[in-house]
């Protein structure tokens, strides 16, 4: 049962996506969309690559630091073929990637599963904490355009999601609920402890603190913090060279680039796959605050969306076969050791 509305879950998630996506483009001829993508200019797209693949390989060696911290060690190039097999899962099953790459890394390098899960959730809220940043410094510098932009038609509901998202009423009965559970569970700990049926899931749970409390075992704490800025420098420079792979978007500003940075951002809250469809609206209508036509920001949209994704699905997928057949290795190799 619990699979089955697992996959009805990704099935609507899935659908809404789609459809959002062709009606945003239901209008356009292909033989229009052929002749403007054919104008692109391709050398920005592959610089805006490089700082993709410059921000993954970030990704891994601030993950691998974290792992070292915890006290383990796994290799740099598996541990890249793991977050590249992360980005693929996400493009197919929305937040599905996290338990991918700790799965594949604990099979070819033998890490602890809970633990590697330990350090992604240290990760992503490192990563939460800069999108704050970031988002906070945008509506500063930004904020003639956030009025603009949610007061325009069809705009209003928007505002209340990310009011919400962005209220301290949110966080504060968010941290008060986690504090009070983790008060909880501690004073209940010994009780706990006694019953057989929760001794295997509080060992899981230590391994998984064991990985939390990586980040305060850091030898090196300023490179992490630098490698977790450089990430997100590099994701924004992406975008940002992307608008100049394409003649309407080219003349831009960085500060346009980082609201659409930002907007797109908003985007990817929502459980679809990659962002497909609401990404899409929320650049184009960012854009077209910017004065580019509404039909010129959906050509954009697509292109940026798809490059992007597009080498993450290639990459990705090639990295997961990759980490499927070490690990398949690496267990004979243990079974037959353990013979």
């Amino acid at each position: 049962m619990k699979k089955f509305l697992s996959v009805l879950k990704y099935l609507l998630f899935l659908t809404i996506g789609l459809a959002v996506f062709y009606y945003i483009y239901k209008d356009f001829e292909l033989q229009a969309l052929a002749s403007q993508i054919s104008s692109i200019r391709w050398r920005w797209i592959a610089l805006s690559l490089a700082f993709g693949v410059m921000s993954h390989i970030c990704r891994a060696l601030r993950w691998d630091m974290l792992i070292q911290s915890a006290g383990y060690s796994a290799g740099r190039f598996r541990t890249f073929c793991s977050v590249m097999a992360m980005y693929f899962t996400n493009l197919i099953i929305p937040r599905g990637g996290e338990i991918v790459r700790c799965t594949a890394l604990a099979r070819t390098d033998s890490v602890p599963f809970a633990v590697l899960l330990g350090t992604v959730v240290v990760e992503r809220t490192v990563d939460t904490l800069l999108m704050i940043v970031i988002a906070a410094v945008m509506v500063f510098f930004q904020l003639d355009f956030l009025k603009t932009f949610f007061e325009a038609p069809g705009h209003e509901a928007m505002l209340d999601k990310v009011a919400f998202l962005f209220s301290p009423w949110f966080w504060i009965a968010g941290a008060v609920a986690g504090i009070g559970t983790i008060v909880l569970l501690w004073k209940l700990r010994h009780r706990i402890a006694q019953i057989k049926l929760f001794q295997p899931i509080i060992g899981l749970i230590m391994k998984f603190w064991d990985g939390l409390k990586s980040i305060a075992r850091l030898e090196h704490p300023w490179i992490f913090v630098g490698q977790s800025v450089f990430i997100y420098l590099a994701y924004f420079l992406m975008l940002y060279v992307t608008f100049f792979s394409f003649a309407p978007t080219a003349g831009l500003s960085m500060g346009a680039a980082l609201t659409a940075f930002i907007m797109g951002g908003l985007a990817m809250l929502a459980p679809v796959q990659g962002g497909i469809g609401p990404w899409h609206f929320m650049v184009f209508e960012t854009l077209a605050l910017y004065g580019i036509p509404v039909a010129d920001g959906k050509i954009f949209a697509l292109i940026s969306h798809s490059t992007t994704n597009g080498f993450c699905l290639i990459v990705g997928a090639i990295c997961l076969v990759y980490l499927t057949v070490i690990g398949k290795r690496t267990s004979q190799t243990d079974t037959a050791q353990a013979d």
